[in-house]
């Protein structure tokens, strides 16, 4: 991706990292990927095994960890971690060329009876309805719909389309088979630095809220049902599923399509497999696979032996 040219000196300053000497006046006009980059492109190598690629690349300059040396003319920029000094460059570009979208109130429909921080972007098309509260800096993409019951702190993002604070699918049937509504009282409470996706839902809950704790990240088309709580700084990869009542600890990493069932209580710094069907409580720091989820290392014995059966 191409930008307004820069000196490595100025990039270097604003990222607090030491500029090469004798490299300070090299013209930065892009970043990208090491393999796609071009002269006048900074990139950056996080990886060792990716060493060749960072040697044949065409970048000009490279950020890599501290004490790295390759052989290459671009200009190495030495860092404690070159993943994240990268990941800052690109949000002081967001900035500078306005990747988040402007403030479009004039779009939006937003109740009177709304509580709305300070600083907040409501991109066109979005709903905030009556009695939601947002904190401070938080960011509603174009057609989201934050829903009376809706409580975000500050700096949450809720991306386009996605829906916070509806009803939860609570049924009763009686003894005739027929279904009826269970009101949802509950609030979708989304605590600060949280991230959602686009289309993505959180029911609001029953009796019990429904909690997303702080800083935790949920990807693209994912469900969060009724009395759900999550813990702080986990990730939840994309059309993900997480059944009612469920407890999620701190620090989990889901992949893309896990699914879990209500009622269960997965521990802190679990790890899910993709596809995985998760049917029963799991303890801290287990890594599970499989559907219905196993421990991993059990998970893959059992496939050997399944593929031997068939052999």
């Amino acid at each position: 991706m191409r930008h307004n040219q820069k000196s490595l000196k100025s990039i270097c300053d604003s990222l607090g990292v030491d500029c090469p000497a004798g490299k300070e006046n090299i013209e930065i006009i892009g970043i990208s990927a090491l393999e796609d980059a071009q002269i006048g492109f900074l990139s950056f190598l996080s990886n060792p095994k990716y060493a060749a690629q960072a040697t044949a690349s065409n970048a000009s300059a490279i950020l890599v960890k501290k004490g790295t040396a390759l052989e290459t003319s671009a200009a190495l920029i030495q860092c404690d971690d070159p993943y994240m000094t990268f990941m800052m460059h690109l949000v002081h570009l967001e900035k500078e060329i306005g990747g988040i979208s402007l403030d479009d109130r004039s779009n939006a429909h937003i109740s009177s009876e709304a509580i709305i921080g300070n600083d907040c972007i409501i991109e066109a098309g979005a709903i905030i309805a009556a009695g939601a509260v947002l904190g401070d800096h938080c960011r509603i993409g174009a057609g989201a719909k934050i829903l009376g019951a809706a409580r975000l702190g500050n700096r949450v993002v809720v991306e386009a389309g996605a829906v916070i604070g509806s009803q939860g699918f609570g049924f009763a049937p009686d003894k005739n088979g027929t279904y009826h509504t269970i009101p949802q009282l509950g609030k979708a409470i989304l605590n600060d630095d949280v991230f959602i996706g686009a289309n993505s839902t959180v029911d609001r809950g029953a009796i019990t809220d429904t909690q997303i704790g702080k800083g935790t990240k949920i990807d693209n088309q994912c469900m969060i049902a009724h009395g759900v709580t999550i813990g702080k700084n986990c990730v939840i990869a994309a059309q993900s599923g997480i059944a009612g009542s469920t407890s999620v600890g701190d620090d989990c990493k889901f992949g893309g399509q896990v699914g879990i069932i209500g009622h269960l209580k997965i521990g802190n710094n679990v790890t899910v497999y993709a596809q995985s069907g998760v049917m029963n409580d799991v303890p801290d720091n287990k890594v599970i696979f499989g559907s219905p989820a196993l421990d991993r290392r059990h998970f893959l014995k059992s496939f050997a032996a399944f593929k031997k059966q068939g052999q």
